[in-house]
C-alpha cells in the first residue's frame, strides 16, 4: 500500500494478484484491504503502519513492476516521467511536464524544473536519460525491461538540461505509456548492478530496512510536490491474511492488504476491483505443453466461475484475457473459454493416442501468500487438470525463490 498515493494524492491503489503455472486462464478477482483510523496510545498520529503478505524481494526501482516491490517503491521513493491515472487510465505529467512525437521514431520529453532527489542533488535530463538507458538497454536484468520493452533497444539523449529524447527502432505510438513504467534515479546510481537502497525524487526515502522484520520510510522534506500527510510509513509482513486483519483490529497496524472474505476483517474490510488477473502461465516449449490440444484442454478444465463463487464468495468474475478494461489493449469481444471437462479429457486422450507424453509431470508453481486463497485455488486447478488426464504437481514458492 502506498502512503503517498493513497493519502497524499487521494487516488485508489489497486491490489495486484498473480500466480505462475501453465496456461493463461484468467479469473478477474477483487482486492480487499482493511483499515483502522483509530489510534491507541502505542500508535503515532504521524506514522502509517502497513502490513503486507510478503517482504519485498528488492527495492530496485527497475523492478518496480514486481507487485511486492512496487507497492513500496513506486511513487513513494521514486517516480516516473509520466504516470497513468488510476481511475481514467489517462497519462498524466509527473517528472515530465509534456511529451510529444517530434519525428516518426522520436519522442521528446520536457522535464519539470526544480525537482531534486532525496539526497539534495538536482534531477535533470541527464538523470532521465540514464534511468531509461539503465532500465532498458543495460544487462542488469530489470523486470520492467522484459515486461514492457522486450528486445527493443532505445537511443536516449539529453538534448539540454530540461529535454530528453527517446528514439525507437520503429514508430511507437504508445512509447509514453511504456516510459511510465521507468522509475527515475540519479545518474550516479550503479549502472552495472541492482541497488538495495534506491535514491529517488519521491515524497519518501528509506529510513531503515531490517531484513526479515520491517521496513521504514521517512518523509522527504525536500520533496518538490505536495508534502504527504504522514511523516513515516512502517511496513511489516505476515503471510496469513487472518493475522494481517487481526493486526489492524488490535491496533498493531492501520492498513492490511490482500485479504479474503474469510480473514475476519468484518466492518473494517473494503472490497474493490483491481486491474489485473489471476492467471496460469505456460512453458509451451516442453512436452506435453507443446501440444495445442493439451493447452486447450487446460483452458477448458478450469472452472473459473466455480472458483470465484466457491473460494472468493463472488468477489470477482471470469476473464478471457490478462488485462482489464482500464488497460491499453483490452478487447471486450474476448470471452473466457467455457468450462467443458468432458471435451478437455477428450483432447488429452487424442493427444495421448498420437504419442504425446501426457503423463510427463507438469509443475504448477504458485507464490505463497500472493493473494487470498491461493493454495486452495492451486489445488482446485490441479484436481481439474488431473481429471482431464494430466500429471500435475504443485510447488509453492516465496517470491524471492522464483
Amino acid at each position: 500500500m502506498s502512503p503517498a498515493r493513497s493519502l497524499q494524492q487521494g487516488t485508489r491503489y489497486r491490489v495486484v494478484v498473480a500466480v505462475t503455472a501453465a496456461i493463461t486462464v484468467p479469473a478477474l478477482v477483487t482486492g480487499c484491504s482493511v483499515a483502522n483510523s483509530s489510534h491507541s496510545d502505542a500508535a503515532s498520529p504521524d506514522t502509517l503502519r502497513i502490513v503486507l503478505p510478503q517482504e519485498p524481494p528488492t527495492l530496485e526501482p527497475c523492478d518496480a513492476s514486481l507487485t511486492s516491490t512496487g507497492v513500496v517503491v513506486r511513487s513513494n521513493i521514486t517516480e516516473p516521467l509520466v504516470e497513468r491515472n488510476a481511475d481514467t487510465g489517462d497519462l498524466e505529467p509527473r517528472l515530465a511536464d509534456s511529451w510529444e512525437q517530434t519525428a516518426p521514431t522520436v519522442w521528446t520529453f520536457r522535464i519539470h524544473p526544480g525537482v531534486t532527489f532525496s539526497d539534495g542533488s538536482a534531477f535533470d535530463a541527464e538523470d532521465a536519460a540514464f534511468s531509461i538507458d539503465r532500465t532498458v538497454n543495460s544487462t542488469i536484468g530489470c523486470d520492467v525491461d522484459g515486461y514492457v520493452f522486450g528486445d527493443d533497444e532505445l537511443v536516449v539523449k539529453a538534448v539540454d538540461p530540461m529535454t530528453v529524447t527517446v528514439e525507437t527502432p520503429v514508430a511507437d505510438p504508445i512509447l509514453p505509456l511504456r516510459i511510465s513504467f521507468v522509475e527515475m534515479v540519479p545518474s550516479t546510481t550503479d549502472a552495472q548492478d541492482k541497488v538495495r537502497d534506491p535514491i529517488g525524487t519521491g515524497p519518501y526515502k528509506i529510513d531503515y530496512w531490517d531484513h526479515g522484520q520491517r521496513l521504514a520510510l521517512v518523509r522527504n522534506d525536500t520533496y518538490w510536490g505536495t508534502a504527504p500527510e504522514y511523516a513515516r510509513a512502517i511496513y511489516q509482513w505476515r503471510t496469513e491474511g487472518s493475522v494481517r486483519a487481526a493486526m489492524v483490529a488490535n491496533d498493531e497496524a492501520e492498513l492490511a492488504t490482500y485479504l479474503g472474505p474469510e480473514d475476519g476483517a468484518g466492518d473494517l474490510g473494503v472490497a474493490y476491483p483491481n486491474n489485473e488477473t489471476t492467471a496460469l502461465r505456460m512453458m509451451a516449449t516442453e512436452p506435453p505443453l507443446d501440444d495445442y490440444r493439451v493447452r486447450e484442454a487446460i483452458d477448458l478444465s478450469v472452472n473459473r466461475a466455480g472458483i470465484v463463487k466457491a473460494l472468493f464468495q463472488g468477489l470477482g468474475e471470469p476473464a478471457g484475457q490478462l488485462v482489464g478494461s482500464s488497460i491499453v489493449g483490452f478487447d471486450p469481444d474476448l470471452q473466457p473459454a467455457p468450462y467443458d471437462p468432458d471435451r478437455a479429457a477428450q483432447l488429452v486422450a487424442e493427444a495421448k493416442a498420437d504419442g504425446v507424453p501426457v503423463d510427463n509431470q507438469i509443475r504448477l508453481i504458485g507464490r505463497t501468500g500472493q493473494f487470498p486463497k491461493i493454495n486452495e485455488t492451486i489445488e482446485v486447478i490441479q484436481n481439474s487438470l488431473s481429471k482431464a488426464g494430466l500429471n500435475v504437481k504443485i510447488e509453492m514458492m516465496d517470491t524471492a525463490g522464483q
